[in-house]
């Protein structure tokens, strides 16, 4: 049993954008609708929150990226992680990760993440080699896995 997952930027906004879509479901399945009670952590950060509104607002609008991160505050069972700034200068100085993506990856380590879940194909492939903290899925392979 899954205890402990993070779900990347684009989880949230392709499943929140798509509701046919596998990230969508992946969503649902861990009670982000409120239809069922939240079981398995989600892990999450500063540097994820603001992705998320960055994102959301320049796909939509700032109401619809705002209503996103509410709705985990209301309906996932957060695990709210602090990133380490020492270890972040740390990675981006070493190159092998994206700016953009080093955030995300400290969360899911610091956080304890068993499962990172991205569509961020580069960053799976990346991760999957340099990283052994944890299992690194596309939202396909981690729905086939867990329901």
């Amino acid at each position: 049993m899954l205890d402990r997952v993070f779900l990347d930027t684009n989880v949230y906004i392709v499943g929140v954008a798509n509701q046919e879509s596998v990230e969508w479901q992946i969503l649902q399945w861990l009670g982000f609708d409120g239809s069922q009670r939240a079981l398995v952590d989600v892990v999450i950060s500063t540097e994820l929150i603001e992705q998320i509104l960055r994102v959301g607002k320049r796909l939509q609008n700032k109401d619809w990226a705002r209503n996103i991160i509410n709705q985990m505050w209301r309906n996932l069972k957060l695990r709210y992680v602090l990133v380490d700034a020492q270890e972040f200068a740390v990675l981006e100085s070493l190159g092998w990760l994206p700016r953009e993506d080093i955030g995300v990856y400290l969360t899911a380590k610091q956080g304890g993440a068993e499962c990172f879940v991205s569509s961020n194909h580069e960053l799976i492939r990346v991760m999957a080699i340099k990283n052994k903290d944890f299992e690194c899925l596309k939202p396909e392979d981690f729905a086939t896995r867990y329901f």
